[in-house]
């Protein structure tokens, strides 16, 4: 029976393998690690995965991607509805600080949980990196 801990070991194995380097979040409620990675249009994103205590379920989500300033809360909310029409993977939001980030939901299947986490990393990046430039615009934007 798979188990929290043993996702995150699954998880773990293959970012080893692919030589992915991570932080294993010792101080978190559930077995969790963050990613942090530099990307085309930002800076930097982190990306977490907390698995659940249940063993086949797992939630993920970004560090901040942007923030929005006192003002440009209407237009940004529009970039974020846009962001979450064309991208399904991710759940872009503004958080309480009035900072967009993405969070996602995923079932685990044994025996792929490595590969399936790996998967969701890439499309996280991608999309998220994607994304940024339609929030930077609506942002800035005068």
């Amino acid at each position: 029976m798979a188990t929290g801990a043993g996702n995150l070991i699954a998880f773990e194995t293959a970012l080893d393998q692919r030589d992915i380097k991570y932080t294993e979040l010792e101080n978190s409620a559930q077995p969790a690690v963050r990613i942090g990675y530099s990307m085309e249009n930002m800076n930097h994103l982190d990306v977490f995965f907390w698995f659940d205590p249940d063993g086949e379920t797992m939630h993920f989500g970004t560090g901040v991607i942007a923030h929005v300033p006192e003002g440009k809360t209407d237009q940004a909310l529009r970039a974020i509805n846009d962001a979450n029409v064309n991208y399904r993977w991710l759940t872009f939001f503004l958080d309480k600080d009035s900072d967009i980030v993405a969070s996602g939901d995923q079932v685990l299947a044994p025996n792929v949980v490595g590969d399936t986490c790996y998967e969701l990393l890439n499309r996280t990046l991608n999309i998220t990196d994607e994304a940024y430039g339609s929030f930077m615009k609506a942002i800035w934007a005068s």
